[in-house]
């Protein structure tokens, strides 16, 4: 009905509500039919909220429910808090989710929400986090990572923002997922890698075992792929195309970086670089003829750049340098002894 849904945005916005207003409000939150609301948040969150999962079961739902109801007769300045929509978003969306209490509910069909209990946001270090089953993720810079404080249902499920690599412990009765904005990757233990930042492209690298990749609009389980140990699967949201790919280089790169250092053996210096490259976020360039030579030795996660190449650079007894514009680096003078 427009009407009711135009008074709900009108209560939603308000500073202050009437106790005529707020005994309305309640009786509309104990009604069945939530789908006025349900439209206002899928109108007013279809830019906000990235990730949709599944909702809380009915007796979690019924107790946080209660406190919510309980909340709305405490001073105004914070109930408005927590209820209006332009200041807190994802209040009401969890408020919508806890009141259907079981099923889905989809914004549209790439979004899925369910509330988490841990959130944890890592900007400039690495951080390994271990979960309720024993499972340990290791977070990448820049990611974002949600989970439940216990895993109650019949899976154990993850959010992920950035990058993550997963050493997932086995429980062949609980399958491991974890959701990203457009793929799903679903394990019983294994290891492995996923890529997920909001550039519209996803990867997964399996390390060890085998893991189930599907994207999120994926309607039946004929469009999952199975990859196993040494693959990877990569999906462009633009073109909407999936790859599937041997990579066992990717996969050492992972288990080492996973392991705390990067160990070489008569490894091409060239590949060292690469990888050095990648870990650190820079260029480097090597000058002179050094790019057939060998490097026996290994770099620990926590050396800065600069002490990573200049073991590299003393292996082939050369120099290194930033490049004029301090972007990137040089090493310069070497050969293979």
């Amino acid at each position: 009905m427009k009407d009711r849904q135009d008074y709900l945005k009108y209560l939603l916005a308000q500073k202050k509500l009437t106790s005529e207003e707020e005994e309305w409000l309640l009786n509309y939150l104990n009604d069945k039919d939530i789908s006025d609301i349900q439209k206002i948040a899928a109108e007013d969150f279809e830019t906000d909220i990235t990730y949709m999962k599944k909702s809380l079961d009915k007796v979690q739902s019924e107790a946080i429910l209660e406190k919510i109801h309980s909340r709305i007769y405490i001073p105004t300045p914070t109930f408005t808090q927590v209820i209006r929509l332009h200041r807190m978003k994802l209040a009401i969306a969890a408020l919508i989710i806890i009141i259907a209490g079981t099923g889905y509910w989809y914004l549209n069909k790439s979004m899925l929400f369910m509330p988490a209990d841990q959130e944890i946001v890592i900007t400039g270090k690495r951080k390994t986090v271990r979960l309720p089953d024993g499972s340990m993720i290791t977070l990448e810079p820049n990611s974002r990572l949600m989970y439940p404080n216990r895993f109650t249902r019949n899976t154990r499920e993850v959010e992920l923002t950035g990058e993550a690599f997963f050493e997932v412990k086995p429980n062949h009765e609980k399958p491991f997922i974890v959701h990203t904005a457009n793929i799903m990757a679903t394990v019983l233990g294994t290891s492995f890698n996923v890529e997920a930042y909001p550039d519209g492209i996803a990867k997964v690298v399996v390390a060890t075992g085998r893991v189930k990749v599907q994207t999120v609009n994926a309607s039946n389980e004929l469009q999952a792929v199975i990859i196993n140990a040494n693959q990877s699967v990569t999906y462009n949201i633009t073109i909407n195309e999936i790859e599937k790919r041997n990579v066992p280089e990717e996969a050492v790169y992972y288990k080492q970086r996973n392991s705390g250092r990067f160990s070489y053996a008569g490894v091409p210096v060239a590949k060292v670089i690469q990888e050095m490259e990648r870990y650190y976020h820079t260029t480097v360039f090597l000058q002179g003829n050094m790019s057939g030579c060998v490097f026996y030795g290994y770099f620990r996660l926590n050396d800065n750049v600069e002490r990573a190449l200049s073991l590299v650079a003393l292996s082939l007894n050369a120099t290194v340098q930033k490049t004029t514009n301090n972007k990137g680096y040089i090493i310069t003078g070497g050969n293979c002894r």
